[in-house]
């Protein structure tokens, strides 16, 4: 009896030393091993080796009791938090979330900030590849001092006070930044005394009379005029200045010549009144507004626009006399001698009447870039107005002496520090097209519309497939074959000629809202018969199940069954196929608008900004305009494919076991 006692008290005893060393190596981390416990009454728990041992244990990684408890942990969890783990343990799945959503805020939050409008369009930025820094002029010319700035489309050409020239900004095809090296040994032998940047061109003026170009030189407007050379040296060169393919040069003697590109503008075609009587001159790309010895200004070139019409008569007549003039792409603004300003040209422009604003001085200058009037006065303040497609109205604030502003960019010189200051536009990010538009505000507006479109197009597939297949797999008998058959008919249209046909039945006015709500009903109505039929063999194998007899025998009805019991079983088929349906919209609206049935210019999408890819002087030359739109169809169905696998494998369980 007391020899059971004391082994009922020994054994008691280990009991708390292995409890206590249990209590122990789980404060500590370990894992206590039970297995490892020496219950022999004869041979005492070595402690410091059993705690090495579950140490070693740890090391080795994780045990059967590591992975019961993950099991236990998956058994308590909704299967929805089970596919939510099981998606993001797929990397792919992770890229291509990233890469979608990374897609849809670009697309959706880009298309609100930045400002669109359709119709707009600038023939003088045509086919500009992808760049920037079209106003870094160096540091040299601001330490140098400005003596003349005078800028193209996506360049400019600066005069330093200390005789030196600087150019800057983006060649554009032309190799305008890169001075020929005759011409640039002759320049650094004379003195210059004038340049003059057109579009796409830029000339020089040197002391001695002579004149150098260089860049586009299509009608030889980067050339000293053959036929008038002897004159311009004769009467020497007052001013220079540059048109869209043309080149002015005023004379000492009041003359002007013009050469260049001028058959179109009529600027060839000077009335002989005006030799010997011009003092200065502004351009634009079809006129030149020039001042005469009497104050008067003399409109030239194309006449009949609202430019020559809407000139107030007191200019005309000498009644007020003018110091400056200035052109916008269609209007005119000219400076009296007592600091009043006149503006005339269309309303659309927003430069003229109210549109003016109060100034706070006498204005001692003015100039005009495409869209924008600029104007200094006598404090150097500088006023804006007009329309601001490439933030031209940026306008700075501070004194200024000098303004220059041309196409789409402005410079200021400040009073005492001489900086400069730059504003308007800096360059494309994704280059522009054949109608000196945009392309990445394109991209980002066109993308809205083809998401748009595609996905409310797969919205009707899928509630059609769904429905379609769920009623003709669960009722059977007539009515499956009746649906089938049908769907059938549906696949065996031909797709492309189907939608192209119904396309040109819409009426010659037709507008792009119902055009584009063409599409997308077209893309849902033709495109869920597969889809159905997927469902329809899911819903045959599932409605035989137990737990369908299960529900039957409880008395569900019919449409619970299927919608509450089938449905989610079948739900990774459903998604995934609505995934590979939304890329596949996403190529078909594409497809269409590239052959010119989907989505009708100028309204923008990836479509019909790669119909330029037709041409095979775009796919050599401007690559810009078929590549950035392509890769942007390619990532959006790309990164889409890659969710509807990984959802796939998430719901399926059957892919976990896998």
């Amino acid at each position: 009896m007391n020899q059971t006692f004391k082994k009922s008290l020994q054994s008691y005893g280990n009991f708390l030393k292995s409890f206590l060393l249990r209590a122990f190596t789980f404060s500590k981390g370990y894992e206590f091993e039970e297995n490892n416990l020496n219950t022999n009454n004869d041979q005492p728990i070595n402690e410091d080796e059993l705690i090495n041992k579950n140490k070693q244990n740890v090391d080795m990684g994780p045990s059967k009791d590591d992975e019961n408890d993950k099991l236990k942990e998956e058994a308590i969890m909704s299967p929805g938090r089970v596919a939510l783990r099981n998606y993001f343990r797929n990397p792919l799945g992770i890229i291509g979330l990233i890469l979608f959503v990374a897609i849809v805020l670009v697309i959706f939050v880009g298309s609100r900030v930045l400002p669109f409008d359709q119709y707009y369009s600038q023939g003088n930025l045509t086919n500009v590849a992808p760049g920037g820094a079209y106003m870094n002029y160096p540091k040299e010319f601001e330490d140098e001092g400005v003596s003349k700035i005078s800028i193209g489309n996506t360049f400019s050409v600066g005069l330093g006070k200390e005789n030196n020239l600087y150019v800057w900004g983006s060649d554009n095809e032309d190799n305008v930044l890169n001075i020929p090296n005759e011409i640039k040994k002759n320049l650094n032998e004379k003195e210059i005394i004038d340049v003059a940047a057109g579009d796409r061109h830029i000339i020089v003026a040197t002391s001695d009379n002579e004149i150098y170009g260089w860049g586009n030189n299509s009608f030889n407007q980067a050339d000293s005029p053959a036929m008038e050379e002897a004159k311009i040296k004769e009467e020497g060169i007052a001013k220079l200045g540059g048109g869209v393919q043309y080149s002015v040069v005023l004379t000492k003697a009041n003359n002007l010549v013009v050469w260049g590109s001028t058959l179109a503008s009529r600027l060839n075609l000077l009335p002989s009144d005006i030799n010997g009587n011009v003092v200065d001159f502004a351009t634009n790309p079809i006129n030149i507004l020039a001042i005469q010895k009497d104050g008067s200004i003399r409109l030239l070139g194309v006449m009949g626009s609202e430019l020559d019409t809407q000139m107030p008569e007191e200019l005309k007549d000498g009644s007020v006399k003018v110091k400056k003039v200035a052109l916008t792409s269609s209007s005119g603004a000219a400076l009296s001698e007592d600091g009043k300003l006149y503006v005339w040209g269309p309303s659309r422009d927003n430069l003229a009447g109210e549109n003016i604003p109060e100034f706070e001085a006498d204005l001692v200058d003015i100039a005009a870039s495409d869209t924008v009037l600029t104007a200094l006065d006598a404090n150097g303040k500088i006023y804006q107005w007009g329309k601001d497609n490439y933030g031209e109205l940026s306008t700075p604030e501070g004194e200024f002496e000098q303004i220059y502003s041309s196409y789409f960019n402005n410079y200021a010189v400040r009073n005492e520090s001489g900086e400069i200051e730059t504003w308007g536009l800096n360059g494309f990010r994704f280059g522009s097209d054949d109608q000196g538009r945009d392309i990445f505000t394109r991209l980002i507006h066109g993308g809205k519309m083809t998401m748009i479109i595609s996905l409310i197009s797969t919205v009707i597939q899928i509630v059609l497939g769904v429905l379609i297949g769920m009623v003709s797999g669960f009722v059977g008998g007539k009515v499956d074959n009746v649906l089938m058959r049908f769907s059938e008919i549906v696949a065996s249209f031909p797709f492309y000629p189907m939608l192209i046909s119904l396309s040109a039945l819409l009426p010659p006015g037709a507008s792009q809202e119902e055009r584009i709500t063409m599409v997308m009903i077209l893309l849902g109505l033709l495109g869920w018969t597969g889809l159905a039929r997927l469902v329809r063999g899911q819903i045959l194998a599932e409605r035989e199940r137990d737990y369908i007899t299960a529900a039957r025998a409880l008395g569900v009805k019919n449409w619970s069954i299927m919608i509450k019991h089938i449905l989610p079983n079948i739900l990774s088929i459903v998604i995934v196929n609505a995934t590979i349906g939304y890329a596949g919209n996403l190529l078909t609206e594409s497809g269409l608008s590239f052959l010119g049935f989907g989505v009708q210019e100028p309204t923008p999408s990836w479509g019909n900004m790669l119909t330029a890819a037709q041409s095979s002087d775009v796919l050599n030359t401007y690559w810009w305009r078929w590549v950035f739109p392509a890769l942007a169809v390619f990532l959006t169905s790309f990164s889409v494919n890659l969710i509807g696998d990984a959802l796939r494998d998430a719901i399926d369980p059957r892919a976990n076991e896998r």
